[in-house]
């Protein structure tokens, strides 16, 4: 397994319940804050986190838990598409992880 699915894997079981989310540059995972409002449900990377892994270099991927597990949803693959990064999913109940490409 790579580093940074380790290292997100390891940033999503201890944001359980809540989703966590980072971002990967480099192959390095720079875990973000999430500000959603809902944040059991979805997320939402805090801006400064943005700029901070902006300043690092090329977004590879965008990371985000998903604590109950499923399948991701309509609008990760929606906010994916708009992104124009890859994003990984990891279903926490199913020690899994997905792969949505824009």
């Amino acid at each position: 397994m790579k580093k940074f699915l380790n290292d997100a894997k390891q940033h999503a079981i201890k944001n359980a319940p809540e989703e966590s989310c980072g971002i990967v540059v480099d192959d390095i995972y720079y875990p973000c804050d999430n500000i959603s409002d809902t944040p059991k449900d979805n997320f939402a990377i805090h801006p400064k986190d943005f700029l901070k892994a902006r300043s690092k270099g090329v977004f590879q991927y965008i990371i985000h838990s998903h604590p109950e597990g499923g399948d991701a949803s309509e609008p990760d693959k929606k906010a994916c598409k708009a992104s124009k990064t890859p994003w990984y999913v990891y279903l926490i109940p199913q020690d899994e992880w997905q792969i949505i490409n824009p």
